[in-house]
């Protein structure tokens, strides 16, 4: 029986993390929270950042301002009705990190967007810098990303 209670407790344990992480996603927090983060593995950045818009970055200087406008129209072709973010990802070579999650200007987009953001280089040296953003909409369902 006291194996029984230690088993509940681990698995309460390991659970506890997964509960609360799980309410940040669906609470909408963990946006902001995961800026500076690995993109996760089901990004369209993995596939796209490779071959995106090429910026040179000079160390210690590591903040570029990123400019675009939000899609109007889905992947379908259809005119947006529930566009909620777009999300700003930059490939030093080591895999699409986020940079910056940007809430969408309205849910059929078009906005302008123009935002700095900090690239985290891991070597002391200037190197060229794959930037590209995607868009997701209210379902969480993520574009493929763009130079």
């Amino acid at each position: 029986m006291v194996t029984r209670r230690s088993d509940r407790w681990n698995s309460t344990v390991i659970a506890a993390p997964l509960l609360c992480f799980s309410f940040l996603l669906l609470a909408g927090c963990s946006a902001s929270m995961m800026e500076g983060t690995m993109a996760p593995p089901y990004s369209s950045a993995w596939m796209k950042c490779g071959n995106a818009t090429k910026v040179h970055v000079k160390p210690p200087q590591t903040t570029v301002t990123v400019s675009y406008t939000e899609p109007t129209t889905g992947t379908d072709g259809k005119p947006l009705k529930n566009l909620e973010r777009t999300t700003i990802y930059y490939n030093a070579g080591d895999g699409p990190v986020i940079a910056k999650v940007v809430p969408a200007s309205s849910k059929t987009g078009g906005g302008t967007v123009s935002q700095p953001i900090v690239i985290r280089l891991t070597k002391p040296q200037e190197q060229d810098v794959m930037v590209c953003v995607s868009a997701t909409d209210t379902d969480d369902r993520e574009g493929p990303a763009s130079p």
